[in-house]
């Protein structure tokens, strides 16, 4: 037998307006939390890790027009080092001639770098949050009799896991580990909850 919120059972039109409106609150709950954590814990942004980058144009092999530069010629050291600068994750930043030819590499910013490590970080730490969250809003949506708070608690808390595990997908193992860790204990909480 279905109870609401007074007890009362639920049937019919009262049954299908607890369904949608739980389905309301979860998504509501979802958003509400992911507001809370982008509030309290800013995710990085690229400005602040990447400050007062000025890369220039690059070399004339990357398209730089003879208009631009005119007579420059085609280095293949500073190729080399472009790309190997490119391939650790880097930024090229040359030095200029006065003809406004790249005359050298000035260095390999790696602030890409530093900012995809931070963003990882993040996507990391919001992970355990949400998944943390989650977590609480299954149970509390298995040890409470109203069907509307079942209704709002399970799937938001659901989401909230699912949504954890899409933002840090990079880390693989790490997301099979937890949920399967947090599924056999929901499963476990249901099966005594049910008996």
């Amino acid at each position: 037998m279905v109870r609401g919120l007074k007890k009362e059972r639920l049937q019919g039109r009262n049954f299908a307006l607890t369904i949608l409106l739980g389905i309301f609150i979860a998504v509501m709950v979802v958003v509400l939390f992911n507001l809370i954590v982008s509030y309290a814990y800013e995710s990085p942004k690229y400005e602040d890790v990447c400050k007062n980058i000025n890369s220039g144009p690059y070399p004339v092999k990357y398209g730089v027009g003879t208009e631009q530069c005119g007579n420059c010629t085609f280095s293949k050291i500073l190729q080399e080092q472009t790309d190997s600068c490119v391939q650790s994750g880097g930024m090229a930043i040359y030095d200029y001639d006065n003809k406004g030819c790249t005359s050298s590499l000035k260095e390999c910013n790696m602030c890409n770098q530093q900012f995809n490590d931070a963003t990882a970080k993040y996507n990391k730490n919001t992970f355990f949050i949400f998944a943390f969250i989650g977590f609480i809003l299954i149970i509390a949506g298995l040890y409470t009799s109203p069907l509307l708070v079942q209704i709002s608690t399970l799937p938001a808390g659901a989401s909230l896991v699912i949504e954890a595990a899409i933002k840090n997908f990079n880390d693989k193992l790490l997301i099979i580990i937890v949920l399967t860790l947090l599924i056999i204990a929901a499963i476990v909480l249901a099966l005594r909850k049910l008996r």
